[in-house]
């Protein structure tokens, strides 16, 4: 199977945790799959005709649009990997500011910088090519990509993962009574106990499972890297609707003052900024 790896508007974090499978990664190299095009491997001008395409990224970009589009002409598969790939991800928090405002700032400057012609929004690609599967994660865990890489490469469906972060937790979630809430790094969490039960603002019960859950496993707060559950994907759910009656129930604590801490600290939801999310066209594929 050729394959071509595609990077867009990001990080690259999502190429390198795929580097980051190792051997598995060489596995799929020597057994499945041959990378014909990949900015970052291989020196190649034209992007070719391939089985395919993993693409890193949102649309940020005029030239990312032009790029995405040719991508998913010359590919039978598109594969949108990672989280601004698939939804707009943390890339979004352009969207803050317009692009009108952003070019206005750019010509103050006194040696103004010469900026790529912009889209209005950060985009996920959905927005404007048909994609496949959706891989999301900032970035997906390497395990992830691989065991779903080569379920497509073998024609079968990758594993669904439509559960929320918490079922894969070895937390307990227990009911308490708390006066306030608490910043990850004000207090010592029990290793047992559910961060949310602890005062801790957790994304786990709103965000898409089959990470592991390593970041409340290792005492950190989800952050919501893997995007909404399917709970909130198919219902339209107010996440911080959502998100604020599960805190009140665990910690006893009265659901307007959780709601306000939470406007208080917008960036507890950094990753879950999505742009123009409700074109998904196949939600069923988010893997």
């Amino acid at each position: 199977m050729k394959v071509s790896v595609v990077s867009l508007t990001c990080c690259a974090g999502c190429v390198s945790s795929f580097l980051n499978a190792g051997d598995a990664l060489l596995e799929i190299l020597s057994e499945d799959f041959e990378i014909v095009y990949s900015p970052t491997f291989v020196d190649l001008k034209e992007v070719p005709a391939v089985d395919l395409a993993i693409v890193e990224g949102g649309v940020r970009t005029k030239e990312d649009e032009k790029l995405i589009r040719e991508v998913r002409a010359k590919s039978r598969i598109i594969v949108a990997l990672g989280l601004c790939a698939t939804h707009g991800g943390i890339t979004s928090l352009g969207n803050i500011i317009s692009a009108k405002k952003l070019m206005e700032k750019e010509h103050s400057l006194p040696e103004p910088a010469k900026l790529p012609e912009l889209e209005d929004l950060m985009y996920p690609i959905c927005s404007f090519v048909d994609v496949d599967y959706y891989i999301p994660g900032c970035p997906p865990m390497p395990f992830l990509i691989v065991h779903s890489l080569k379920s497509i490469a073998s024609g079968k469906t990758p594993v669904r993962h439509p559960s929320v972060v918490c079922t894969e937790c070895h937390r307990k979630i227990v009911p308490a009574k708390l006066d306030r809430l608490y910043g990850i790094y004000e207090k010592e969490s029990d290793p047992n106990l559910c961060l949310v039960s602890q005062g801790f603002v957790c994304l786990g019960s709103l965000t898409r499972e089959g990470c592991g859950a390593p970041c409340p496993r290792a005492g950190f707060t989800c952050f919501g890297c893997r995007g909404p559950t399917d709970s909130l994907l198919y219902r339209s759910r107010d996440m911080y609707a959502f998100l604020v009656k599960v805190i009140s129930t665990r910690t006893g604590i009265k659901e307007e003052e959780v709601k306000a801490e939470l406007y208080r600290n917008p960036f507890v939801f950094h990753t879950f900024i999505f742009s123009r999310f409700e074109r998904f066209k196949a939600r069923e594929r988010i893997i």
